[in-house]
């Protein structure tokens, strides 16, 4: 009875590794200098992992598709630079400086299709007036 028991407990182990992914993230952070937000993360397992979909929400927390990045093959450090978050905010429109905190997330997708999300990374972007401005006026033309 104690190997039976002992064989199902391993093979719940076994099969909950495989269901909790083939990727494990190191590290998973954002950060703004008031002109772009950089992501960065590393990951210490990519097998089977095909690419990482990055998705950024603000405070409403719906996440939107911003950019696929392949999987290169543990080890590897990623760095992103998001520099279309600077057009967009909230507060007073007559504030020079407006704060908005931005939330990532990495979807972990897989060669076969199947894909897991990381946690979230929050960061608060604070872009210039002037900036903001300009950010506005090259999205009237896209």
């Amino acid at each position: 009875m104690n190997i039976k028991l002992l064989s199902l407990l391993l093979l719940f182990a076994a099969f909950g590794f495989l269901i909790a992914g083939n990727t494990l993230l190191d590290s998973f952070k954002a950060s703004s200098d008031g002109k772009a937000i950089k992501l960065e993360w590393r990951s210490s397992d990519e097998s089977g992992i095909s690419r990482f979909d990055i998705e950024r929400a603000g405070t409403d927390m719906n996440f939107r598709f911003v950019k696929s990045i392949d999987a290169k093959g543990y080890p590897t450090s990623y760095i992103f630079t998001d520099d279309e978050a600077f057009f967009k905010g909230e507060g007073d429109q007559n504030n020079v400086q407006l704060k908005t905190t931005y939330y990532y997330r990495l979807k972990i997708v897989r060669s076969d299709n199947t894909f897991s999300y990381s946690d979230n990374a929050n960061v608060q972007h604070n872009p210039s007036g002037l900036r903001r401005t300009w950010g506005m006026i090259k999205e009237m033309f896209k």
